[in-house]
């Protein structure tokens, strides 16, 4: 006969099935609700600490621009004075090493210059990528939660479902010994359990993966604090006004708004290259191809914006009509289990029988929480993607 997993690696498993413990002093409660996660973020994760650092940098290099123009025109003064009463051949040699040094700093003025013009933009270019970063951290952080929450109730299903099958092979062993049943059926029987076992373990490492992600993305290794439930679902969620909605979605996004950025940085080197070297030359051309295929991408990316809008909404209806399949299931379940309780007290059932109902009522009802909890994800998706954050299916 096959041998399940031992008994004291199986009763581990399923204490350290529940909610696991995690991160120090980051709520008052000892709980972290899925409501607290966009406040500790930004308070505790260090890669908002970075993109906070990338903003105030940004904004200092506009200051550290005009020092080094002022100081270059200091120079170039300088150059004018010492150039004066100098005369050809006699200061020959200075003249040219003046000239050679005034064309340099020309060159680096005008390129100072101009990343001095372009600096509003590269500074919103960088608030706009730092915020993005922000909302990705919180996001990820929120996936893990929600995750969490899944994995809690697929361990409870595992955990049911293994003391179910635990009684029936007791039962069924009984049964062998008196002839009953066939060594086979009980070989089958076994090889579920272990199989239902291993499924707990890898769950187990699942959640652990998952919290050690919050760990990181709060900052906070320790474990003292516990993972609070999924808010409730509005089942019933519509979308008011889907132009609007989507109108709202276009203006937010971050990828458009990089990109009309990037546009911006585009149509001033274009005007450079032309100034610069006129129409017909090569720096002209190759401004003018990078432009174009930023408006390419800038409609491509429209596009693609308005799809993944109906790509959302699909996903929201198809896991509103799962709900309410698995929640009649449920009803169906229920009624099952009354009858299964009935015919228990006529003594028609056997108490392994009843236990088998019950463990099905509760499986199922694990199963429409969890779908509660994929149907609240989407909604949180939706709502992100109105923010400006991109749509993954």
């Amino acid at each position: 006969m096959k041998k399940v997993i031992g008994v004291s690696v199986l009763s581990a498993i399923l204490v350290l099935g529940q909610p696991l413990a995690t991160f120090a002093n980051t709520t008052n409660s000892g709980i972290i609700n899925f409501e607290d996660i966009g406040p500790l973020i930004t308070e505790q994760n260090l890669q908002v600490a970075i993109n906070q650092n990338n903003r105030e940098d940004s904004n200092v290099g506009a200051g550290k621009l005009r020092k080094d123009i002022r100081d270059i025109n200091r120079r170039l003064d300088k150059i004018n004075d010492e150039k004066h009463g100098l005369s050809m051949p006699d200061d020959a040699s200075l003249i040219i090493a003046l000239n050679t040094e005034k064309s340099a700093l020309l060159d680096q003025l005008k390129t100072l210059e101009r990343q001095l013009e372009d600096m509003p933009t590269s500074v919103d270019s960088t608030d706009t990528s730092s915020t993005m970063s922000d909302n990705t951290q919180i996001r990820t952080a929120e996936g893990a939660f929600i995750t969490l929450n899944a994995l809690k109730l697929a361990s409870s299903d595992l955990s049911m479902s293994i003391t179910n099958l635990q009684n029936q092979l007791s039962t069924m062993q009984l049964r062998e010994k008196l002839g009953v049943v066939s060594h086979t059926e009980v070989d089958n029987l076994n090889t579920m359990l272990m199989n239902m076992q291993t499924q707990l373990v890898s769950n187990q490492l699942q959640q652990e993966s998952n919290v050690r992600q919050l760990r990181d993305l709060l900052n906070d290794q320790d474990s003292t604090l516990q993972i609070g439930s999924v808010p409730m679902t509005d089942e019933n969620f519509t979308v008011a006004d889907k132009d609007a909605d989507l109108k709202q979605a276009l203006e937010n996004s971050y990828t458009i708004k990089a990109l009309d950025d990037k546009i911006v940085l585009l149509e001033d080197n274009l005007a450079r290259a032309e100034k610069d070297n006129g129409l017909s030359s090569t720096e002209y051309k190759t401004a003018k191809y990078a432009l174009d295929n930023a408006n390419l991408t800038l409609a491509q990316q429209k596009n693609k914006l308005n799809t993944d809008y109906s790509s959302i909404l699909d996903d929201i209806a198809k896991k509103q009509s799962n709900l309410q399949l698995e929640e009649q299931k449920l009803a169906d379940k229920k009624v099952a289990l009354s009858e299964a309780q009935i015919k228990m007290n006529l003594g028609m059932i056997t108490q392994l029988d009843l236990d088998s109902a019950t463990t099905d009522y509760q499986t199922q009802e694990d199963t429409v929480k969890t779908d509660q909890i994929q149907l609240f994800s989407s909604i949180n998706s939706y709502n992100w993607f109105l923010k400006g954050m991109p749509w993954t299916s």
